[in-house]
């Protein structure tokens, strides 16, 4: 019993140093710099909610246009 529970700890101090050593090697590689791809999707977006506003806006001012019977 005492050879699996030794077993398992190993295992698990194991997996713990393997995960602990992928996290550093990835925030490495990550210097918070923006992308292009990251400002393209901001403006993008940015661009769909004005569009939006404008299309509710006019929507809105044909909806008050119309007269009432």
């Amino acid at each position: 019993m005492l050879d699996l529970q030794m077993r398992v700890l190993t295992t698990w101090l194991a997996a713990g140093d393997q995960i602990r050593a992928r996290r550093e090697s990835a925030s490495d590689h990550d210097q918070g710099e923006v992308t292009a791809t990251t400002a393209i999707i901001v403006i993008l977006v940015i661009a769909a909610i004005a569009a939006g506003g404008i299309i509710a806006s006019k929507i809105n001012s044909n909806a008050n246009n119309i007269p009432s019977p």
